[in-house]
């Protein structure tokens, strides 16, 4: 995907009330108390993606453009007509998030931004913390203190100022909220600001250049849910100027300790209880997702689904891709998990054109596998 550097008029909307507003990164909260939107105000001359930055790639590590890759091995497992991974786990800091660090610190930098406060379960933060870097931006880094250790050098070699917080994942998004007030600097959340998830969009765009409209179906692995509503907006956007006719089927896979998204379409209830939750896949041990009613609208206008997988599962296909050549951290296994669920309770099927996303690299949670 090429980068131009233009943008389209826009605006905020909030996704509860729906009020409009003047859009900014100091801006992450409407008053009342719901998360906004990008929404784009100019047709008269379309640019696709349509993005919210002038000037976008002024920050840019060489992130978007991954390949993918067809593996056969699972058409013969699942029994689906094909099988393909994007491979996401290359990028310049060895996840998806790059996508959406670029465009938040892209808009940061446009607003003058020279420092501030950002909380992550280690892979957002090691990605913003790189684009931070690179801008010249001083950055503070909240992250549980069981973030595996290669994810805290990660942001400790970029320069950031980490601060490990005891608890679950929750706990760090709070006590950032705290130091960010305490010491009036602005709370770069990549959770609750639109223009990350806004960077996303040209995953769907890649897809699109590369199959057309061949994919049935995309699994994704779902914790706060950004790469998916951004996979979502991007589909909106083909359809739209007329790419193509149809979007793929976008598919939630959750740990089942961390299933908010999962309980809520199928009417279940899920009571978070932090002293017995716990899964492998720290990149989806997410409580309270901000933009779940967001991920939520978009799973179902897809007409996709939402799953949860447990731990032993996850484990398999773990070491399982491990003997495949495909070294990945267990958030990437969940989504293996999750497709292998989805063809059994029959979602998927012999006609089914998969694709998932290689979230995160194996190389940051080497721990995993208990070598």
């Amino acid at each position: 995907m090429n980068i131009k550097n233009h943008s389209n008029k826009f605006h905020f909307k909030c996704l509860e009330c729906g009020k409009d507003t003047e859009p900014s990164v100091f801006s992450l909260k409407c008053d009342c108390n719901g998360v906004f939107d990008i929404v784009y105000d100019d047709f008269s001359e379309q640019y696709f993606p349509r993005m919210p930055i002038e000037n976008f790639g002024r920050i840019y590590l060489g992130e978007g453009n991954t390949p993918v890759l067809n593996f056969r091995e699972f058409e013969k497992i699942f029994n689906i007509k094909s099988f393909w991974m994007k491979l996401e786990n290359i990028s310049p800091t060895g996840s998806f998030k790059d996508r959406g660090s670029a465009t938040l610190i892209n808009a940061a930098l446009n607003e003058s931004v020279l420092e501030f406060v950002e909380d992550s379960s280690g892979n957002a933060g090691a990605s913003i913390a790189a684009y931070a870097a690179k801008a010249g931006m001083k950055s503070h880094i909240f992250v549980p203190e069981k973030t595996p250790q290669v994810k805290i050098d990660q942001i400790k070699v970029y320069g950031s100022n980490i601060h490990l917080i005891e608890g679950p994942r929750q706990s760090s998004t709070i006590a950032a909220q705290e130091f960010s007030k305490k010491n009036n600097l602005i709370y770069l959340s990549h959770n609750y600001s639109p223009y990350f998830c806004e960077g996303m969009k040209y995953f769907s765009y890649e897809i699109k250049e590369t199959f057309n409209n061949d994919i049935t179906d995309i699994v994704i692995p779902v914790g706060n849910g950004s790469l998916l509503i951004g996979c979502f907006k991007g589909y909106q956007e083909l359809i739209e100027s007329s790419q193509i006719k149809k979007m793929p089927n976008l598919h939630c896979v959750q740990a089942e300790d961390f299933n908010p998204i999962e309980s809520e379409i199928k009417g279940k209830k899920w009571n978070f209880n932090p002293t017995n939750s716990s899964t492998i896949a720290g990149g989806i041990a997410v409580s309270e997702p901000p933009r779940k009613n967001q991920v939520i609208q978009s799973i179902l206008e897809s007409n996709g689904s939402a799953i949860s997988v447990n731990d032993k599962s996850i484990s398999k296909w773990h070491r399982n891709l491990a003997k495949l050549g495909v070294l990945v951290e267990p958030t990437c296994a969940a989504v293996i998990a999750g497709v292998e669920k989805l063809c059994q309770e029959g979602v998927l099927t012999h006609s089914s054109k998969v694709l998932v996303p290689l979230t995160g690299s194996g190389l940051k949670d080497l721990k995993s596998f208990n070598i």
